[in-house]
């Protein structure tokens, strides 16, 4: 066949067509007038005919084999739409026929298709009837298998099947009732065991305390370790595990299985609002269970523990068990979520974890409440301003008066007013726990704070809020219970403590001396008041954000104590009688007596590299002008000696004055930012943190520290001085009235009472401090016993000799005591000697010798000598005597000690 014409390609124009032409010339022969014209035009037409006749059949000969074929294919074409025709004519025909011939069938056809509908239906129905009786076996085959999926599904659609198709069916009533009850069944099945999951299998697995050595419990104080604390939800992974195929083995403890299918199974139960009521309703009862039960199980097993390290297990456990049921309740939720969406379900009332996160935190603090100690403070409720802010340190830490508790406090439907929708609901539908594993008290909240500060951090990370309710509450609790009883508890310590009948005697023992590394005795109340103190120090440590209101109380402390320790140096240096006064209480009252001890080259709290290395000349005039001083402060006054201070209330301020240089280094210590004791290393070293100004108080610690070494020094230079107020005592009896008398001086006694002092201050103080305060005695000796001389009248050589070898003695114990020879007290002897001397023999010696005493010495020696020769020549010679010692004392110009 040919292929069929084509348009001609753009570019190409196509021939016009001619027959227009035709009709044209035609008019135009008939509107011509002559023949010829008419005739010239038909020679034309004839001609133009015959062109195109021509080209017509050059045309047709060139295009013969293609009209052929064109013609067959018509020919083809024509026949075969014949035949379709008469096809289509005899179908319609045969149609016709079955038309007429189904009318008359009509009926009886519709009579066997009704009848093969109701057997179809008869037959199914047999099916299902026969199938559902077989399904009780098959769900209790099921649910043996804990196939709860499969079980839901089946039992649901026999119901519906029950219920819509075979509800005509009286025979099955009985069988609808049991698949009713079966319904029931398992839905509480579901529930409990979704239940026990939550709150009994998901916190089982979470009770690593139970294991040894994984209680998160360290034994130093408040040291809670925190690795059993860190939270990381995982459930968010769960979303994807809703799938039929997973409840193929499904284990009783696989609570992230379960789950899920659990939330499906109640979906199609169409029980999801109930079970969702019925967590709600039964969670607050749950957690206390888990409280309960964790509590008599640490009771039992942990019994070999003291009452903090329980307290610490349990509070450890209740929290690493909280934690898993909200996991379990995050699974629940999402599950539910899922669910919801996959099903378009519509009208589920659900919860949020904030809602779970609520009631965990009403419970742990109904729980707290009963080992805090909270039911004897009724008036705790919510404060926005800090109790410190605006208060006077002295009234804040004057003792309190406890208040006694009127009525039950915990009621946590308003325990919290004035913050804005704490909790919901009241605790008086719960039952609080009976079972404790210690005692209540406040101050088991120094056990639990970190880790319960740790739970409330992960409450508010996970509820995404800056300050939850339970951090709220156990704020206001430190600041109006712990920190109030904290004050009344070391008030009362320190008050009894001073207030003991044998609080300024009682020393340390042996084993404490070991313990705390010393070497002299100290009191044992400045023990006591320093372990209160670390006490309390160990509560800025575990508990920084206080760390300002324990400075507080530690400043309170050490300040009252050295207002106890001054007034106790007063009273024992001080005598009742303001008309009779000790010399060293005299001499201590002198500033500037006391500041040039103070800065004597031997001073002992010089350092060492200041002192001045003074030769033995230097030192023996160093204490020779010592003792002038001390008596140029005697002269003058008008005071009587009545006695000595009694040598046990001398121990007992050396005991002091130890204790207190202990005590001041102690404080130094801890109040020193460059100290490993440093009291508070957890602050930033800023001016100020959000409660005080912490680093002020460490301040006033610091001078607290500097006050006490004070007082150490204080009693350092009193004790210096009642050593020499003996020698006066005992050697110039003189000063014991304000008239004269030849009590003769009682050297003997004073070696005796020196002795003992030594021996009491050995044992007391530090032999630095004992070596201080026993040096120079000798100077201040021989100036006493010189100057004693001057109330002899008359010299008894029997005396005189046995005073020489009293002084002999003194000597010899004063070198044995103090390691080094006594030249003072050597002189003095050799003074005394002089006295048994004519005044020719004394002025020799001075020519041979030169002079070993001042002027006033020699001349009281030539008066005494003098006055005791009764013959009325020696006047004269006295005179004579007393010129030739000024002559021998000019020439000689020796340089004897002033």
């Amino acid at each position: 066949m040919a292929n069929p014409p084509s348009k001609p390609p753009r570019g190409i124009k196509t021939p016009k067509e001619t027959s227009g032409l035709l009709m044209t010339m035609i008019r135009a022969l008939s509107a011509t007038e002559s023949n010829e014209h008419r005739e010239i035009e038909k020679t034309a037409l004839e001609r133009e005919y015959k062109r195109c006749d021509q080209k017509l059949e050059e045309l047709i000969s060139m295009e013969h084999q293609n009209l052929a074929r064109v013609m067959h294919l018509f020919t083809s074409v024509s026949s075969e739409i014949n035949l379709s025709r008469e096809r289509v004519h005899a179908a319609k025909q045969k149609l016709l026929a079955c038309k007429t011939l189904l009318r008359c069938k009509r009926d009886e056809l519709r009579k066997f298709y009704v009848e093969s509908i109701e057997q179809h239906h008869m037959l199914t129905q047999l099916t299902q009837i026969e199938q559902i009786k077989e399904v009780p076996f098959q769900l209790n085959m099921l649910e043996s298998k804990n196939q709860y999926l499969q079980c839901t599904k089946l039992l649901m659609e026999t119901l519906q099947i029950s219920n819509n198709d075979l509800k005509n069916i009286d025979a099955l009533n009985e069988l609808r009732v049991e698949l009713k009850h079966k319904k029931q069944a398992l839905y509480n099945r579901l529930l409990d065991e979704l239940m026990n999951h939550i709150y009994v299998i998901s916190p089982q697995s979470a009770k690593s305390f139970r294991r040894t050595g994984s209680d998160g419990y360290n034994s130093s104080f408040g040291q809670s370790t925190r690795r059993s604390y860190k939270y990381i939800p995982q459930i968010t992974t769960h979303k994807d595990i809703l799938n039929d195929n997973n409840e193929t083995d499904i284990n009783e403890l696989d609570t992230e299985k379960f789950v899920p299918i659990a939330v499906e199974c109640l979906a199609i139960l169409f029980k999801l609002n109930d079970t969702i009521e019925k967590l709600k309703s039964t969670m607050q009862t749950q957690l206390v269970e888990i409280v309960e039960k964790t509590t008599k199980q640490i009771s039992t097993t942990n019994q070999s523990k003291n009452a903090g390290e329980q307290l610490v297990t349990l509070v450890n456990g209740v929290i690493l068990q909280f934690y898993s049921v909200v996991d379990a309740h995050q699974l629940f939720l999402c599950s539910l979520d899922k669910v919801v969406d996959q099903q378009l379900l519509a009208n589920v009332n659900k919860y949020d974890l904030k809602y779970v996160w609520e009631n965990i935190e009403s419970i742990v603090q109904m729980f707290l409440s009963n080992y805090l100690d909270v039911n004897s403070h009724s008036d705790l409720v919510i404060k926005s301003t800090p109790i410190f802010s605006n208060i006077d340190l002295n009234v804040f830490f004057s003792k309190k008066k406890i208040q006694r508790p009127k009525q039950c406090l915990f009621k946590f439907s308003n325990a919290f007013e004035s913050s804005s929708d704490l909790l919901e609901r009241p605790f008086t539908s719960i039952t609080q726990t009976h079972t404790m594993i210690c005692t209540s008290s406040s101050d088991n909240i120094i056990y639990i704070y970190e880790p319960l500060t740790m739970f409330i951090q992960q409450i508010e990370q996970s509820m995404n809020m800056s300050t939850c309710t339970l951090s709220l509450w156990l704020n206001e609790y430190i600041r109006t219970v712990f920190l109030d009883r904290q004050h009344s508890k070391v008030a009362t310590t320190v008050e009894s403590i001073t207030k003991q009948a044998d609080a300024w005697h009682a020393i340390t023992t042996p084993e404490q001396m070991q313990e705390l590394i010393i070497s002299r005795p100290l009191l044992s109340s400045t023990v006591s008041i320093w372990n209160n103190i670390c006490q309390i120090k160990k509560l800025v440590i575990t508990m920084p954000e206080y760390a300002s209101h324990f400075l507080m109380i530690m400043v309170s402390i050490s300040r009252s104590y050295k207002e106890t320790c001054d007034s106790l140096f007063t009273s024992n240096i001080k005598s009742c009688d303001n008309t009779t006064k000790l010399v060293s209480y005299l001499w201590i009252q002198k500033h500037d007596l006391v500041d040039y001890l103070k800065q004597s080259h031997n001073w002992v709290r010089r350092e060492y590299e200041n002192k001045s290395k003074k030769s033995s000349l230097d030192e023996l005039k160093r204490y020779t002008q010592e003792a002038d001083k001390l008596f140029e402060n005697l002269e003058g006054n008008d005071f009587k000696v009545t006695g000595v201070s009694d040598i046990n209330q001398l121990r007992c301020l050396a005991h002091l004055l130890e204790s207190m240089e202990w005590f001041g280094k102690k404080l130094n210590e801890i109040s020193n930012p460059e100290s490993k004791h440093y009291l508070v290393p957890k602050l930033n070293n800023s001016k100020t943190d959000n409660n005080n100004l912490p680093l002020s108080l460490v301040e006033t610690l610091h001078q607290l520290g500097k006050d006490f070494q004070d007082i150490s020094d204080n009693i350092l230079l009193y004790l210096y001085l009642e050593v020499r107020a003996q020698s006066i005592y005992y050697l110039l009896p003189s000063f014991e009235s304000a008239i004269g008398n030849t009590t003769e001086p009682k050297v003997l006694d004073l070696n005796q009472s020196v002795s003992a002092l030594h021996e009491a201050m050995l044992n007391a103080i530090s032999n630095s401090k004992s070596q201080y305060i026993f040096e120079g005695l000798g100077e201040i000796m021989a100036k006493s016993l010189v100057n004693h001389t001057r109330n002899i009248e008359m010299i008894d050589e029997i005396a005189i000799r046995k005073r020489i070898r009293d002084i002999t003695m003194l000597k010899y114990n004063i070198a044995a005591m103090l390691g080094a020879s006594q030249v003072t007290l050597e002189k003095t002897v050799h003074y005394y000697e002089l006295l048994l001397c004519t005044p020719k023999e004394i002025l020799e010696e001075i020519l041979e010798k030169g002079a070993t005493f001042s002027e006033a010495e020699y001349l009281n020696l030539l008066q005494i000598v003098h006055r005791s020769n009764k013959n009325v020549e020696e006047t004269t010679s006295l005179q004579n005597d007393l010129k030739r010692l000024s002559d021998i004392l000019s020439q000689t110009k020796h340089t004897f000690l002033i």
